[in-house]
């Protein structure tokens, strides 16, 4: 009895609180993907076995990336981030973006590009140490005073008002963008004009990734060019979201005309080469 009474005999085993960890990093990560996401929703559909239904993709759709890294920010600075990488990764961005509408930046000219600008700053660097000549030192102590700074309330206004536009290229994507592609035509869906079909037979079907940043920003996507026998281009769709990844598929499906093709030509064949009675 006297052990009952002895609260030191039967110490406390009740477990210490778990420590919670933040939850910044999963609405980080939510918001990130979230453009994904809905695109995913969107563009996925519930396709046939033997067709495919893809998306052109506006201008307007490639704002996703400013948007999700404005939003993104709010969490980063000033609990990950200073003040002014916050502020340094958004102008970063913009300019990624505005690079992608003005330039049709293919992987020839982006690896040229890339070339002549390290080889100017090569050059810089060698005129500098070597010849005492200043060039890249004031323009870096420039930029480097004008000290830019993460504003919470101007990203965010800006993030907010750019959403408006981005939705609504989704909706564009969804009633006027849309397009089918089965083994005998190809439709396509214009929201208040009506549906266009397009006879497969004697076209054949390539891929075309024009701009490398368009293809950044639209998931691997790029132009499909549906051309005939003497290689003029028939049809041309332009930025398909995540035509890198629908490829496999649509080629399979592009590919089953061919055999039914194939299958009737034999049948014809054979059937000619019967005797008649």
């Amino acid at each position: 009895m006297a052990e009952l009474e002895n609260p030191q005999a039967f110490p406390d085993k009740t477990p210490s609180p778990v420590p919670t960890k933040s939850k910044n990093p999963n609405r980080i990560r939510r918001i990130i993907f979230a453009p994904f996401t809905l695109v995913a929703y969107l563009v996925r559909g519930k396709s046939n076995i033997d067709e495919i239904v893809v998306y052109s993709a506006p201008r307007a759709f490639y704002l996703w990336i400013v948007i999700a890294v404005g939003f993104a920010l709010k969490f980063l600075v000033p609990l990950y981030l200073s003040a002014s990488a916050g502020a340094w990764i958004f102008i970063t961005t913009l300019v990624f973006f505005i690079l992608a509408l003005l330039y049709d930046m293919s992987l020839k000219k982006l690896a040229l590009w890339v070339l002549v600008i390290a080889a100017l700053w090569l050059l810089c660097k060698y005129l500098e140490n070597l010849r005492d000549i200043v060039i890249l030192g004031p323009i870096v102590h420039h930029f480097a005073m004008l000290d830019p700074q993460y504003d919470h309330g101007t990203v965010t206004v800006l993030c907010w008002l750019l959403l408006i536009p981005w939705v609504c290229s989704l909706f564009e994507m969804r009633f006027d963008r849309k397009k089918k592609f089965s083994p005998n035509e190809i439709a396509e869906f214009h929201f208040g004009e009506g549906s266009e079909l397009t006879d497969r037979s004697g076209l054949r079907f390539v891929t075309k990734y024009r701009d490398v940043l368009e293809t950044v920003l639209s998931f691997g996507g790029g132009d499909l060019l549906a051309v005939d026998n003497h290689q003029t281009v028939i049809k041309r769709y332009e930025n398909i979201i995540g035509l890198w990844f629908y490829w496999e598929k649509l080629d399979r499906v592009l590919h089953q005309r061919a055999t039914l093709l194939d299958d009737e030509a034999a049948k014809d064949q054979a059937a000619g080469d019967q005797p008649a009675l």
